[in-house]
């Protein structure tokens, strides 16, 4: 992921919503429970080489949820990072699915990772286990 001078490293606040119902695995029929999570995330469209700063809706250890500016088309690879509070981890995903939001100029897009080995998914579980307590 390409430096841009940008105070992304800096920024530690995470606002973590509900999180002990969503991590609720008897209601949570996903294949990776999600977290309702706000924090920075880094996207860099790896086609169009388009670079932008958003922010999460909600984590799991397979994607995560972003809002965007702009319609990121389906199984669009990008390269992500995502600042964990005491480290960045980074990521490849590829777009499973962008939708509008109504009455609104922005989209919800769920990315789904790949390839990024099993250490990444720990790193990603054990963070999620942290705030969850």
């Amino acid at each position: 992921m390409r430096s841009h001078g940008s105070s992304f490293s800096r920024i530690g606040v995470i606002n973590v919503y509900n999180v002990p119902n969503r991590v609720n695995l008897m209601q949570e029929r996903r294949k990776y429970p999600r977290v309702d999570i706000s924090f920075p995330v880094e996207c860099d469209e790896v086609l169009h080489k388009n670079y932008f700063y958003t922010v999460s809706k909600d984590l799991s250890t397979g994607g995560v949820r972003i809002v965007s500016n702009k319609f990121l088309p389906k199984n669009e690879q990008i390269k992500i990072s995502i600042n964990l509070i005491d480290k960045i981890v980074n990521l490849t995903a590829r777009v499973a699915w962008c939708n509008e939001v109504r009455a609104s100029d922005d989209y919800l897009c769920g990315l789904e990772f790949v390839e990024n080995g099993k250490n990444r998914r720990n790193e990603i579980a054990s963070f999620l286990s942290k705030i969850s307590q």
